[in-house]
């Protein structure tokens, strides 16, 4: 069936790629000294001596809307009252920059606000939309690190490791190897060993993943936990290490039903075993929507046993409906899946809307750029 000739190299494809798709972390992204800048850029941000002229937001404009600080307060995470938080904000943008050290404790000693609250408000604050409230937020989080706050430490570092600026972050570093040397905190080892898996060292990222969650030093009661295995796992899957993979992933999936991780899981079992359904079943009902590519994948292998042609969209039951929900959630492999099946039933104009849409798509975009210019060519 044609069909089927159309689709299958594009699901195989799809299952290689996703065999090694990172889904909890960010980019991994090697920190890097700045870059030096070009003659041009210079001529717009000079370096450090010559005239520079700092952005300055209004205070009031930067601070965040009374009703998120509300929204708060009622659901028991903010523990000040809104007014309080809102003249601790004013205060902190008055003095920022322009005090001397240790202005920042005397001035949460003075509005009674810890630095947990501090975070908190950044938090609050990184959710609003103006880039006043962005740079108070940055320069808030930043201080609760600074004050000891852990939770922004992690934040701090888990945002760098997101947009790779982790070379801008030395102090907030050194403390998270702090918390994670010295303090033995479960959540710092693994964010450290995000850190190293990120600049390649991968032995030293293993190690930490594993310090995260096994004895003396870690175990599995901690936010995150299911990330150190699936990590362990992932680096020990392409060492070759398959039963130290499954091992990480068993323990993840079993035990902590990390969604991830039974994907992952799934790619060890015996290819279109039931195991492996159930196992893609689970990542899928968790928001995974690589399983829900990987399962509309198996539907449609189904049907390329069959001798009936489908001639509709609806002939193409589940393995439609998986391929539609991963396509609508932005996956470029299900959008060219998508494409092809509406081709094969005779729906030129609904195949080249996806081709168009996985255009913009990651990881697809040339191949979708050369199959729309060749079935553009077929029907002119």
């Amino acid at each position: 069936m044609s069909t089927v000739r159309g689709a299958k190299p594009l699901i195989e494809k799809g299952c290689l790629l996703l065999r090694s798709r990172d889904f909890h972390a960010t980019p991994f992204i090697r920190a890097r000294p700045a870059s030096k800048r070009s003659p041009k850029v210079r001529a717009v941000n000079p370096p450090a001596g010559a005239l520079q002229i700092k952005r300055t937001y209004d205070y009031e404009e930067s601070l965040p809307p009374i009703a998120l600080l509300h929204a708060a307060k009622k659901s028991g995470a903010l523990t000040v009252e809104p007014d309080q938080a809102l003249e601790f904000l004013r205060e902190y943008q008055a003095l920022a920059g322009k005090s001397n050290v240790g202005w920042e404790q005397r001035l949460c000693n003075e509005h009674d606000m810890l630095p947990s609250t501090m975070a908190l408000l950044a938090g609050i604050l990184k959710r609003c939309h103006s880039g006043g409230q962005k740079a108070l937020a940055k320069s808030v989080m930043l201080a609760a690190s600074r004050l000891g706050e852990k939770a922004a430490t992690f934040d701090i570092i888990s945002e760098a490791l997101r947009v790779g600026t982790l070379y801008e972050y030395r102090a907030p570093l050194e403390r998270l190897g702090t918390l994670a040397k010295k303090d033995n905190d479960p959540q710092a080892m693994t964010l450290l060993g995000k850190v190293l898996l990120g600049e390649r060292r991968e032995k030293e990222a293993l190690d930490w993943f594993r310090r995260a969650t096994r004895e003396p030093t870690g175990g599995l009661d901690f936010d995150g936990a299911g990330e150190a295995l699936v990590s362990e796992g992932r680096i020990l899957s392409q060492r070759g290490d398959r039963n130290g993979a499954k091992a990480a992933f068993e323990k993840a999936a079993l035990e902590l039903d990390d969604p991830s991780a039974y994907f992952y899981l799934a790619q060890l079992q015996e290819p279109r075993s039931s195991n492996q359904q159930v196992y893609l079943l689970k990542a899928a009902s968790s928001g995974v929507v690589e399983a829900w590519h990987n399962l509309g994948a198996l539907e449609l292998e189904k049907l390329n046993k069959e001798e009936r042609k489908p001639t509709s969209l609806d002939d193409y039951g589940m393995a439609r409906e998986w391929f539609q929900v991963a396509a609508a959630e932005g996956f470029g492999l299900s959008m060219i899946n998508m494409a092809v099946i509406c081709k094969d039933v005779g729906q030129m104009d609904k195949a080249l809307e996806w081709l168009e849409k996985a255009e913009g798509a990651d990881g697809v975009r040339s191949e979708a750029t050369a199959m729309k210019r060749q079935w553009e060519a077929s029907v002119s």
